[in-house]
C-alpha cells in the first residue's frame, strides 16, 4: 500500500500545476471562443484522439504490458526488441493513418466537424496526429521502465507549456487559431517527452535481431490489434460522442459536454495517470498471481476512494459556481451535465481499477466483448437521455453507462481470480454512493440551500478521515518529506 500511495502522491502532486493552467486555460478558451469556438476545437481533438487510438494500435499499452514483464525478469534484449518494434510500428501506422485523413478528408470533415468546409483541417490534424503518436510512444517507454517521477515532471511541464503556446495562437488569430493551436499542443508534447526519454532512461546493452524485433512486433500487434479493436467499441466511442452532440443539440452543446468532461478530468486527471503509469506496470508484473492481484486490487480501490470520495463532493458543493467562474455565465447549462458525471466517476474510476485485471488476464474476446457493452450502453443511452432531459441527458447517461460497467468487470474479475472486496473497501463504496446521490437529489425535494453546506460538510468529514488513515499508513505528519524521498524514517 505504501508504495502505491507514494506513486501517486508524487504523481498527483505534480498535477497540481496542471490543474491550475488547466483552470486558466479553460477561462481562456471561454472568453476567447465561446461554447461554439469551444465545442469546434473539442471537435478537433476528438478527431485527432480517434485517429489516434486506430492508427496506434495499442502500442504504447503493450509495450508497458510486455516490457515491464520483460524488465522484471531482466531480459534485456526483449526490452530492445520491444523498443526497436514499437517505433517500426509507429511509422507503418502512422503513416497509414495520415494517408487516409488525407484521401477520406470530406467524408471525414462531413461526419466528425459537422460538413465538408473543414476538410483542411482534417488534413492538417494529420500532423497532430503523428505528433501525438511518437510522443505515446515515448511516454510508454518512461512508463515501461516506471520512472514515475520522470512521468510525473512530463505532465507539469506539457501541461503548462502545451497550454501557453495553444492560447498564444488562438489570442492571436481567435477561432481561426484553433486548428493550429492543436498542432502546437502535439509538437510541445513531443519535445518534451522527447527530452525526458534521453533524460531519464539509459538503456543496457542488448542487439536484438531483425528476427526478435519482428517477433516482438508480432507479439505487441497480436495485444495492440484485438485491444485497439476493444477500445474502438468501448472508450473510442466517447470520441464519436461529440460528434452525436452536434447532430443532436448544436455546437453548444458541444461546447457544454467539453466544459463538463474537461473539469472532471483536470480534477481527477492526476488519478488517471496514476493508475496508468503506476498501477498498471504493478499488476502487469504479477498478472500471473491471483492472490496477489486480489490484494493489490484491494489496495487501490482503498485508495481510490480515500482520494477521489472528498473531492467529488467539493466539486459537487461547488459546481453551480465553479462553472461561471471557470467558464462565463454562458456555459450554465454546463453544471448539470457535470452533476450527474461527478456521481459517474465514482463508479468509473472502481470499475477502472478491477478493469486493469480483464486487460493482463483474459482474453481478447473478453475484452472485446466488455468494452462493446460500454460503448453500446454509452451511445445509446446518451442518445435515449438527450432526447428527454436535453444537455443534462449527457451526463445522466455517462452515470447509468458506468453503474453497468462496473457490474459486469466485477462478475468477470470475480470469477477469474476469486476477488473479494474487504469491508471496508465495500462499505467506503456504497456509503459514498448513496451520499453522492442524496446530494444531487436535494434540489428536487425542495432543499436546494442545503445542498452546498451539505456538501461541504461532508467532505469536509470524508477528507478529515482520509488524511488521517493516509498519514497513519506514512507513518506521520513528520515523515512525509522523508517518505516522498523513498528514505521514511
Amino acid at each position: 500500500m505504501k508504495s502505491i500511495l507514494r506513486a501517486t502522491v508524487i504523481l498527483s502532486s505534480s498535477s497540481i500545476a496542471s490543474i491550475l493552467v488547466g483552470l486558466a486555460a479553460a477561462k481562456a478558451w471561454a472568453v476567447l471562443l465561446g461554447p461554439s469556438g469551444l465545442g469546434f476545437m473539442g471537435l478537433l481533438q476528438a478527431l485527432v484522439a480517434l485517429a489516434g487510438l486506430i492508427a496506434g494500435m495499442s502500442v504504447g499499452a503493450g509495450l508497458v504490458r510486455e516490457g515491464a514483464n520483460a524488465i522484471e525478469h531482466e531480459d534485456h534484449i526483449q526490452v530492445a526488441a520491444l523498443r526497436n518494434a514499437g517505433w517500426l510500428l509507429f511509422w507503418v501506422f502512422g503513416g497509414l493513418g495520415v494517408f487516409v485523413l488525407v484521401v477520406l478528408r470530406i467524408p471525414v470533415s462531413r461526419w466528425m466537424l459537422g460538413d465538408e468546409s473543414h476538410a483542411g483541417s482534417v488534413v492538417l490534424m494529420s500532423i497532430a496526429l503523428l505528433f501525438n503518436l511518437a510522443s505515446g510512444i515515448q511516454t510508454s517507454l518512461l512508463n515501461m521502465h516506471h520512472r514515475v517521477n520522470a512521468l510525473a515532471r512530463f505532465g507539469i511541464i506539457n501541461s503548462v507549456l502545451g497550454s501557453i503556446v495553444a492560447i498564444i495562437f488562438v489570442w492571436i488569430w481567435h477561432e481561426q487559431g484553433i486548428v493550429l493551436a492543436v498542432i502546437a499542443g502535439s509538437i510541445t508534447g513531443w519535445l518534451i517527452s522527447s527530452y525526458m526519454l534521453k533524460r531519464e532512461v539509459e538503456y543496457a546493452p542488448a542487439h536484438p535481431s531483425s528476427a526478435q524485433v519482428y517477433a516482438a512486433a508480432i507479439i505487441l500487434l497480436r495485444f495492440g490489434g484485438p485491444y485497439t479493436a476493444s477500445l474502438m467499441v468501448g472508450s473510442g466511442v466517447q470520441f464519436l460522442l461529440p460528434a452525436l452532440v452536434l447532430n443532436t443539440l448544436g455546437a453548444e452543446g458541444v461546447g457544454f459536454y467539453r466544459a463538463a468532461s474537461s473539469v472532471a478530468g483536470v480534477y481527477l486527471g492526476f488519478l488517471i495517470a496514476a493508475m496508468g503509469q503506476d498501477y498498471f506496470p504493478r499488476v502487469s508484473a504479477v498478472s500471473d498471481k491471483p492472490v496477489a492481484l486480489v490484494e493489490l486490487v484491494n489496495q487501490q480501490h482503498r485508495l481510490v476512494m480515500l482520494l477521489t470520495v472528498p473531492l467529488i463532493l467539493v466539486v459537487l458543493a461547488l459546481a453551480p459556481y465553479l462553472v461561471p467562474i471557470i467558464y462565463s455565465p454562458e456555459f450554465a447549462p454546463t453544471v448539470e451535465v457535470l452533476e450527474w458525471h461527478l456521481i459517474g466517476d465514482l463508479f468509473k474510476f472502481a470499475s477502472w481499477t478491477m478493469g486493469f485485471i480483464i486487460l493482463v488476464r483474459s482474453s481478447s474476446v473478453v475484452l472485446f466483448f466488455v468494452e462493446l457493452a460500454a460503448g453500446v450502453n454509452l451511445i445509446g443511452s446518451s442518445w435515449l437521455f438527450m432526447q428527454w432531459y436535453g444537455v443534462a441527458g449527457l451526463g445522466m447517461g455517462f452515470l447509468f453507462t458506468y453503474i453497468v460497467h462496473y457490474l459486469i468487470v466485477w462478475i468477470i474479475v470475480r470469477r477469474d481470480i476469486h476477488l473479494i472486496w474487504t469491508l471496508e473497501n465495500r462499505l467506503m463504496f456504497i456509503s459514498a454512493a448513496l451520499v453522492m446521490l442524496v446530494i444531487r437529489l436535494l434540489p428536487g425535494m425542495g432543499l436546494d440551500q442545503w445542498r452546498t453546506p451539505v456538501a461541504l460538510a461532508l467532505a469536509f468529514i470524508v477528507g478529515l478521515g482520509s488524511l488521517n488513515i493516509l498519514t497513519t499508513e506514512i507513518g506521520g505528519i513528520k515523515n512525509v518529506r522523508a517518505w516522498l524521498r523513498g528514505n521514511p524514517t
